[in-house]
C-alpha cells in the first residue's frame, strides 16, 4: 500500500509541474507598453559651494 500511495503522489506532482510550465507558456501579456525611464542629470554649475574642512579641536578630555 505504501508503495502504490508513494508512486501516486509521484505521479501527481509530476502532473502539477508539467500543467504549472505549459500554463506559463501562453505570452497574452495585454498590459500597455512600458515607457522608457528618463534619468535626470542636474546641471554641474548649479552645485552649492562646498565648505572648507574643518580644523581638528584640541580637546583632548577622552584621551590619557
Amino acid at each position: 500500500m505504501k508503495k502504490l500511495m508513494r508512486k501516486c503522489l509521484a505521479v501527481t506532482m509530476l502532473c502539477m509541474v508539467s500543467a504549472g510550465a505549459f500554463g506559463q507558456k501562453k505570452d497574452n501579456d495585454k498590459r500597455p507598453p512600458k515607457e522608457p525611464s528618463k534619468v535626470v542629470v542636474p546641471d554641474k554649475k548649479d552645485k552649492p559651494p562646498s565648505r572648507p574642512p574643518e580644523k581638528p579641536k584640541d580637546d583632548k578630555r577622552g584621551k590619557p
